[in-house]
């Protein structure tokens, strides 16, 4: 009995053989591509395709139901990471949209601020500028005013000044006519006085006489 199942073994036993064998150059390349393990890497994945593909082919034509079993198995696993794989780059591309969508917006937002503080700097020297001219203004019309000021002060100067010396003119002249008057009075008084002098020594000279 123990060597019939012997016999039965070996079909499957050179199966697997060959099989290990054939799969040594491709885990000497995984494992130089640091993918030794992984079982979704794209060529691991091929490769366990294929085996499955062989045990079952096999299985059914030397009517192994282990080895049939086998294949079977590892065909529903090789479905099933396949299927995490897509699962997986569909996952990486939705990533991939969303950081690239991330960075879009970003630098949309980046783009927003950069032009806000354009156009707030803009305003800023804007409103500057006419803070500088409203000051401008202010010391022109202030300017305006001291001169328009002085000119007025001046203009008043010069009529005070010229009625001040019209009063002194006048002031003068009053009393020029006053010593005037008065030395007409003394002229007069001394005339009199001369006369009445005259009148007394004719008298005196007729007593004598």
């Amino acid at each position: 009995m123990s060597t019939l199942m012997n016999v039965r073994n070996l079909p499957r036993t050179v199966v697997k053989t060959y099989l290990s064998a054939a799969r040594l150059p491709l885990n000497a390349v995984a494992k130089a591509n640091g993918q030794q393990g992984n079982e979704q890497w794209p060529p691991a994945l091929a490769f366990e395709g294929f085996e499955a593909s062989v045990e079952t082919v096999l299985g059914s034509l030397l009517r192994d139901d282990t080895l049939l079993e086998a294949g079977r198995l590892r065909q529903a696993k090789v479905a099933q990471l396949r299927k995490a794989a897509q699962l997986e780059a569909v996952a990486d591309t939705t990533r991939k949209q969303a950081r690239e969508e991330f960075t879009e917006r970003r630098q949309a937002a980046q783009s927003k601020r950069a032009q806000a503080e354009k156009r707030a700097a803009a305003r800023e020297q804007q409103i500057e500028h006419e803070a500088e001219q409203r000051k401008s203004n202010v010391d022109q019309t202030t300017a305006k005013k001291k001169a328009a000021a002085k000119q007025v002060k001046a203009a008043q100067e010069k009529v005070i000044d010229r009625r001040e010396r019209a009063a002194t003119t006048e002031a003068l002249a009053t009393e020029e006519q006053a010593l005037k008057t008065q030395q007409e009075a003394l002229d007069t008084a001394e005339t009199v006085e001369v006369i009445d002098e005259t009148i007394e020594g004719n008298k005196d000279a007729r007593k004598t006489g």
